[in-house]
């Protein structure tokens, strides 16, 4: 096939690669502080399993390693200890059209950047967020899984007004189901909520991290269905991901919202480092 981009011939290639084309692969987003990334476990489990339920061959076999070895070589290249390591693997190269070769070799392509943490009084005092009439599509096979397909969560971006931190996206049964960026929990009492994913969104690192620490904390955690028109008669509910870690909120679609007890457990877990045990 011939090929121009930009206006610029590129020639006749035989392959093109299958992320530009298709958005065939999966990608993991890693916060590194002073060098290392203390979720790294969890995100070389996550990869592992998202490529094997996509069929795409792993990279390296042992994908911890893979991930830290791209740490180090960034670090070094940059000397940025504190940065965001976004890692995209691809089903690699191919002609056009859908098929593939299933013994094809996987592709990486790694990026680090400087990351910006939000302002203290995120933290402090929470964020604004609204809700976004972009849907969340319902797709079983892949669910849970961080792959490269985001136009939905691009979309939703695009509706936030310059006050709102955040987005709050639901599917076309009308259930919450997580943030643009993150996922989400709500909370009442001393028990936290949050939503199925079993129909869409992403497990999030940070979404796995705060169930083992409910777990060894004895905090009731509950995975359920939540209407979207359902979501304000919670005290409180907070966001999360690996990056930027647990955001209360403080307002939800201009209703106002407290800054719950467990909350503020989770947050002081994660300065000291005890969710990561």
């Amino acid at each position: 096939m011939w090929v121009m981009e930009n206006q610029q011939f590129l020639g006749e290639r035989d392959s093109w690669s299958r992320a530009e084309q298709f958005g065939d692969g999966v990608f993991e987003t890693l916060l590194v502080s002073a060098g290392i990334c203390h979720a790294l476990p969890l995100h070389a489990q996550r990869l592992e399993a998202s490529l094997k339920r996509l069929n795409i061959l792993l990279p390296a076999q042992n994908l911890q390693e893979m991930l830290n070895d791209y740490i180090v070589k960034m670090v070094n290249h940059s000397a940025l200890t504190n940065g965001v390591l976004k890692v995209i693997v691809s089903r690699g190269n191919s002609a056009r059209g859908y098929g593939y070769d299933p013994q094809a070799r996987a592709c990486v392509s790694v990026f680090y950047s400087p990351y910006e943490r939000p302002e203290k009084e995120s933290y402090v005092g929470g964020i604004e967020v609204q809700h976004c009439n972009t849907q969340c599509a319902i797709q079983t096979q892949l669910a849970g899984l961080k792959h490269l397909n985001r136009l939905e969560n691009v979309l939703a971006k695009g509706e936030l007004v310059d006050d709102c931190f955040e987005g709050l996206m639901s599917n076309h049964l009308g259930f919450v189901i997580e943030g643009i960026m993150s996922n989400v929990f709500f909370e009442k009492g001393d028990s936290l909520y949050t939503p199925d994913l079993s129909l869409s969104g992403v497990n999030g690192v940070m979404r796995s991290l705060v169930f083992k620490y409910c777990e060894r904390k004895k905090i009731n955690l509950n995975v359920m269905d939540i209407k979207r028109d359902n979501a304000e008669q919670f005290s409180s509910a907070f966001m999360c991901n690996s990056v930027m870690g647990v955001l209360p909120i403080k307002m939800l679609n201009k209703n106002n919202m407290a800054i719950g007890r467990v909350t503020r457990q989770l947050q002081l877990a994660i300065e000291s480092g005890e969710i990561y045990a």
